[in-house]
């Protein structure tokens, strides 16, 4: 049985490890604010104006696994006073607002982590790159 060196990885195992351990952090860093890494995404997207419910399963499609999971983290917004919904609009409450101000803090420090040892050129490189090859690969899709 040979086994591969971390150099002989291919892309995929380190887009999924590097996913999983996002996920895991983020849970983590914010576990204090009893927030999500979808909640978390929510509040970013909705931290400068409201948008509607399609808007929000086009922005985070990536990395839904399911309609309900957005729903599911919309509701926990709403049930915590920090968002509301009316017609099919998402709209953070004042004190959404307010919170997350205070977990942008938690999750800056995570950056700062995550991006350790790399420069500002090199993250936009690696941007660069996998943006690429997702539009290859949306293009070989149509």
């Amino acid at each position: 049985m040979m086994i591969n060196t971390d150099a002989e990885r291919p892309i995929g195992y380190w887009l999924k490890k590097l996913d999983r351990l996002i996920d895991t952090q983020f849970e983590l860093q914010l576990s204090t604010a009893r927030l999500s890494r979808r909640q978390w995404q929510l509040l970013n997207l909705l931290e400068n104006n409201p948008r509607s419910v399609p808007e929000l399963e086009s922005e985070l499609e990536p990395f839904l696994e399911g309609a309900a999971e957005l729903s599911d983290a919309v509701s926990g917004l709403v049930n915590r006073g920090w968002a509301e919904s009316t017609d099919n609009i998402v709209n953070l409450t004042e004190t959404g607002q307010e919170q997350f101000e205070i977990a942008k803090a938690t999750a800056a420090e995570l950056r700062r982590t995550l991006t350790r040892g790399i420069s500002a050129e090199e993250y936009q490189t690696t941007v660069d790159v996998l943006a690429q090859m997702a539009a290859n690969l949306e293009t070989n899709e149509e």
